[in-house]
């Protein structure tokens, strides 16, 4: 059934220019079609850019149901998806799988966006075809493809606070060729961080004055190659290769707890992955197939102070690595049924050492299989029905460690290995009642396979006994959503979700006596809530829009309380056209407090709000300029305890395209 030109018509208009790249279609996953999928976050690149979002995690700001979380000590930006942190949230690049291996997640704050056509994020009942761990939903950063014999994009920003010494500088370019037969493409972008600018209202600290933060320089840079082939008009192979290597320190600690002197010399990150798509019997068939190798390069520098003059422990050296293989045939079954059946291999690889100590190793290998079909039962109304089948098996799992207490012997110790598998399976119903509206209703039960740093974690501090056979977690979603545009003014979308987890993963006192404590399949926990989006035109020049996420996150056991989650969030913008060059963009956030684990003890943050503004000129010869404001009230806010965000900021970008 044709959907309403009005869901396109609001796409465009909610973009602030041009983009001259296509999505590369090889990546995408979850294809969202004209906005009306309420459950996948689908951002493109001019929403990216008219909000100001240089990195991956930025996103959650504008996102419904998703929010930014910020990793404590480790200074890693992440998100999570209706209350799922990134341990169940895995991201991919293209479709490919690039989560760490012995963590099981990803610094997105490393991720920067200029190479992006869309991030697109999925809740619930996410496709299996994107394989193992996707209990609370996937973020794939699906990258560009050029459309013309020669195009390109040169960009340059500056921000800095009243500091001077707290500027970043980001420059990048995409320039690609489309001929044919075959096509090419090069990017590349570099970020640097002098430092993080505090608000006015920062309350100086034991370590920290204020101003410009201490120990909060970073420095970020990306290349990446592509070149396909397209031997007809349905048939592509393409072959993509990134490196990325960065560094980043972390400002200092100013809460109640124990402060932390921690430094990265290394952030490093290699890729290459073979994507294509074959169609057979005129289109009936398709084969797709996917080859990756992926390097991960982390060094992590432990002070005993602030002065970094001496180290609390040798240097630690991550040396992780993964490479795998999938293929997913899809088959036109009828003119009403299309079914796919995707295979997934995946074989993980860490590596990790202090100074002089020998090289301990872990590896897992991961299957995976799945079936997605989607049957129309009529014009108006469409089943998604998948099932899938994850298998994760430890060939090793070492540890550099005492051995004997007698002699003082230290070796490397080889831990028990187990295995764990779980069923995955969902169904999806969607009806329109018109060509402007949507009705879908879903369940799903996924499941996450517990990674190596849950079952061998060697924690900093910490007496962690390794549990080789901890069990999957399960989750089983519930959602009910609706979509719906008003003649050529008004949209509206909603949706209510509801999740419950079993067999979650959390920390067990092993006896009192001692600090001993061991990961074990013991918590129960429910997600619950509301997202709630509306976007109007007021006239053809002024769109306003915004949306507003509930989450109710409880435990099953009531003492603990889930951390790092906001139950109210709120966004909101205005775009006003002055002129067909000039542009006014105007947003704000909103949050309630999260709850932070201190000392044992629970803390509410204080909730918080936050107003950006913008002024775009865009020439008619394809440059941009804008200038604007971050945080224009200066508002001191923490996200994680302890760790305070970044105040007032000036910023400026220039952009030129061809």
């Amino acid at each position: 059934m044709k959907k309403s030109l009005i869901c396109t018509a609001i796409a465009v208009a909610c973009c602030s220019a041009t983009s001259y790249a296509e999505v590369f279609t090889l990546g995408q996953i979850d294809v969202v079609e004209n906005d009306t999928d309420i459950s996948t976050v689908s951002v493109n690149q001019d929403q990216l850019r008219q909000n100001q979002i240089s990195n991956v995690a930025q996103v959650a700001k504008m996102s419904p149901g998703v929010s930014f979380e910020r990793g404590g000590a480790r200074g890693e930006q992440n998100i999570r998806v209706r209350g799922f942190d990134a341990l169940r949230v895995p991201v991919f690049i293209d479709g490919i799988p690039v989560y760490v291996p012995y963590d099981g997640t990803m610094d997105l704050g490393r991720f920067t966006t200029f190479d992006l056509a869309e991030i697109n994020i999925s809740k619930g009942a996410s496709s299996v075809l994107y394989g193992a761990n996707t209990m609370g939903g996937a973020v794939n950063l699906v990258t560009r493809k050029p459309t013309k014999a020669l195009e390109g994009t040169i960009g340059y920003g500056y921000q800095t606070g009243r500091n001077s010494h707290t500027a970043v500088n980001q420059t990048y370019f995409n320039l690609g060729t489309k001929q044919e037969k075959f096509y090419a493409q090069v990017s590349g972008s570099f970020a640097e961080r002098q430092g993080l600018q505090l608000s006015r209202d920062f309350q100086p600290t034991s370590y920290e004055n204020g101003g410009r933060a201490e120990n909060s320089s970073s420095r970020d840079r990306k290349l990446s190659l592509r070149v396909g082939y397209t031997p007809n008009s349905t048939d592509e192979y393409a072959i993509s290769y990134s490196n990325q290597d960065g560094r980043k320190q972390q400002p200092f600690y100013t809460g109640n707890g124990k402060p932390r002197f921690w430094r990265w010399p290394a952030w490093d990150k290699e890729s290459i992955y073979f994507l294509s798509h074959t169609e057979f019997a005129d289109g009936q068939y398709y084969l797709n197939t996917k080859l990756f190798h992926d390097t991960f390069k982390n060094d992590l520098e432990i002070y005993n102070n602030e002065t970094f003059s001496s180290q609390g422990k040798s240097t630690s050296y991550y040396r992780d690595y993964s490479y795998g293989a999938g293929l997913e045939f899809g088959a036109n079954t009828s003119e009403k049924n299309i079914l796919k059946l995707s295979a997934l291999y995946k074989f993980d690889v860490h590596r990790d050492h202090d100074d002089d100590n020998p090289v301990a190793r872990d590896e897992d290998r991961t299957y995976s299989v799945g079936l997605e079909d989607t049957y129309r039962v009529t014009d108006t109304t469409k089943v998604i029905m998948g099932i899938s089948y994850d298998y994760k098996d430890a060939i090793k799992a070492q540890s550099y460690q005492l051995l004997s207490t007698a002699s003082g012997e230290y070796g490397l110790y080889n831990f028990e290995t187990g295995s764990q598998h779980a069923f995955n399976y969902q169904a999806k119903l969607a009806h329109n009642f018109s060509q402007n509206d949507e009705l879908s209703l879903s369940y799903a039960h996924k499941s996450h396979l517990p990674t190596m740093k849950e079952r061998y974690s060697r924690r900093i501090d910490r007496n962690r006994l390794p549990n080789p056979f901890l069990k999957p977690e399960i989750a089983d979603h519930f959602e009910i959503g609706y979509f719906r545009t008003f003649s050529d003014m008004f949209k509206v979308e909603g949706a209510l979700f509801y999740s419950h987890v079993k067999d979650a993963i959390n920390e067990v006192a092993i006896n009192d006596a001692s600090a001993d404590v061991q990961n074990q399949n013991v918590d129960k926990a429910i997600y619950k809530g509301v997202e709630l989006g509306v976007t109007t035109f007021i006239t053809k020049d002024i769109t306003l829009g915004a949306n507003y996420t509930y989450i109710h996150a409880k435990n099953g056991d009531s003492s603990i309380k889930v951390t790092n989650l906001p139950r109210h969030k709120f966004f909101a913008y205005t775009d006003w056209k002055i002129t067909p060059e000039l542009s006014v963009y105007l947003s704000q956030t909103a949050e309630s407090g999260r709850y932070a684990l201190v000392n044992k003890k629970y803390e509410t943050l204080s909730g918080f709000g936050t107003t950006d503004a913008k002024i775009t000129y865009a020439f008619k010869q394809g440059l941009s300029i804008d200038v604007g404001v971050s945080n224009i009230f200066d508002k001191n806010y923490y996200l994680t305890e302890g760790y305070v965000e970044e105040g007032r900021v000036y910023f400026a970008n220039v952009k030129y395209s061809f």
